[in-house]
């Protein structure tokens, strides 16, 4: 590196490197056949996510929401529990009421006592079995149902 390029970069504030840096990135993401589908402020674990589907290392989920639109969340292809399901599903959640800069809170705890998960008719009820025992796959559709309440 010249001295002169080095006396500019060292002459730019942090706020300045960082926009450059962004931008680089921005740039790199978008002409990368792989990668160009994500958000503008991706996230790493999207990044390792994505890189992990096209690998076959990973699945992608649709969750289905009634009067939502429906939320696409990435998985460990083997060895994902239900439990690891719903917290996929809340990270993918947070991160996209996050980007529409959105206040509403979640309460998660609510939506596990009174939501069961359900794909393909078999409801998930154990948060310790995989997911593979309940037929999930490469985009699988999977919905929210209410919980029967027990007498």
């Amino acid at each position: 590196m010249s001295d002169k390029l080095q006396e500019q970069l060292e002459s730019l504030s942090h706020e300045e490197l960082l926009e450059i840096t962004e931008s680089s990135l921005r740039r790199l993401i978008a002409s990368d056949a792989l990668l160009k589908d994500l958000p503008v402020d991706v996230t790493i674990e999207e990044v390792n996510a994505q890189v992990a589907v096209v690998r076959g290392q990973s699945i992608t989920v649709t969750i289905l929401r009634s009067h939502e639109a429906p939320l696409n969340v990435v998985i460990p292809q083997i060895g994902t529990t239900v439990l690891a399901l719903k917290k996929a599903i809340e990270r993918s959640f947070n991160l996209k009421q996050k980007r529409l800069k959105s206040r509403t809170k979640i309460s998660w705890r609510y939506v596990w006592r009174t939501y069961h998960l359900q794909v393909d008719g078999r409801t998930m009820r154990d948060g310790n079995e995989l997911v593979a025992t309940y037929g999930v796959r490469n985009k699988s559709e999977i919905s929210f149902v209410k919980r029967l309440r027990k007498h």
